[in-house]
């Protein structure tokens, strides 16, 4: 099992004025997001395990950010699929469209 990842340029006029987006993904699914500036960090959504844990109760998953800050993105994402495991058993990762 590995992560797939997902740019998306900006594009537009005032395209320049917006980041890329950088998808994580499992199985097809969205589960996170990569920053555009450096640090790059990494962002994961995951299924909380009390609803109320946020104050949040209408939403059943949240965001994490990981400590690791990466000098690249390229860092990043081979970060990822190194501790694929590690993660999956630490977090319950949300899979969304």
């Amino acid at each position: 099992m590995k992560f797939t990842f997902k740019t998306e340029k900006s594009t537009g006029r005032y395209s320049a004025f917006y980041p890329d987006n950088h998808y994580i993904k499992l199985n097809k699914k969205q589960v996170g997001k990569i920053s555009d500036k450096k640090p790059y960090l990494i962002r994961l959504s995951v299924v909380k395990k009390d609803i109320n844990e946020d104050g949040n109760p209408n939403c059943k998953w949240k965001w994490i950010t990981l400590k690791k800050e990466s000098k690249s993105l390229q860092e990043a994402k081979d970060f990822l699929n190194e501790t694929i495991e590690a993660i999956m058993c630490a977090y319950e990762l949300h899979l969304s469209d």
